[in-house]
């Protein structure tokens, strides 16, 4: 498939990230590499073999980094991932062939590779099963990691959006357009979660230790925290809708701020 090219969304701050990003990307990604970008903030000294970085100044926030690096790539789709989304599972390069391939020949728009609330590595599907997005559902499309129309993908990030909000405005957009958007349970993809709140995961720590993978001085998550965290997402994922805006209105009362609109 040659319409196809590999975006890593990044920043300076998580800059750290990058050579073992790269290097398990690399030692996992089964067959001829992609044409791949790096997209960031800053000028740096970094660079890697086959990867071309795109420094989209400091001015923009992530969405707009994200479309100025769409407008300097000449392919039709892009599979796009986040530094902090480390490939830690041999990928099938013919697999993801195959799925570029499906997402050009039936004009998908979205073709989401990773879901933490259904991937299961135990159970993974047969590689020609696409199933449809239902995009009534809270948080249906998000940004990583996914095979996108890089011109559908470009056109959802606009100038003056607020960047907590731009993720969260993804599922809206996509109803509002009646977009063609489908789900991969194949395993093309798997990645490990790696930082929330700017500091290191637990699961992802005891991967580094089994494996011997220095990533720096990022500290660790307390434990307290990601619990936290993992409610939270518990709660926005699997909580009845009518139960989940009430209980937004309520919270909203009390100053908190909440950036996807249900």
């Amino acid at each position: 498939m040659d319409n196809i090219a590999l975006v890593i969304s990044t920043c300076d701050k998580f800059s750290d990230l990058w050579d073992t990003h790269i290097e398990l990307y690399k030692k996992n990604w089964d067959g001829p590499l992609w044409k791949t970008y790096m997209v960031t903030d800053k000028p740096t000294d970094k660079s890697y073999d086959g990867v071309e970085i795109i420094v989209a100044g400091e001015n923009f926030d992530f969405p707009m980094r994200l479309k100025y690096a769409l407008g300097k790539i000449d392919k039709d789709y892009v599979l796009v991932t986040l530094d902090d989304y480390f490939l830690i599972e041999k990928t099938d390069f013919s697999k993801l062939n195959y799925l570029a391939e499906r997402a050009e020949k039936e004009h998908i728009d979205y073709l989401m590779l990773y879901e933490r609330r259904k991937t299961n590595p135990r159970r993974f599907t047969a590689i020609d099963i696409l199933e449809p997005i239902d995009l009534s559902q809270k948080y249906a499309v998000t940004l990583y990691p996914a095979i996108w129309n890089r011109e559908f993908l470009s056109n959802s990030v606009k100038a003056d959006m607020n960047p907590w909000y731009y993720e969260p405005s993804l599922t809206n957009y996509a109803k509002d357009l009646g977009a063609n958007c489908k789900f991969s349970h194949t395993g093309a993809f798997v990645i490990l979660d790696v930082v929330r709140k700017g500091k290191v995961l637990h699961k992802a720590n005891r991967y580094f230790k089994k494996n011997g993978i220095d990533i720096g001085k990022r500290p660790l998550i307390s434990r307290i925290t990601e619990i936290k965290l993992d409610i939270m997402d518990y709660i926005s994922w699997y909580m009845p809708r009518k139960m989940f805006i009430a209980g937004k209105k309520i919270l909203a009362k009390f100053g908190i701020t909440f950036y996807s609109e249900d």
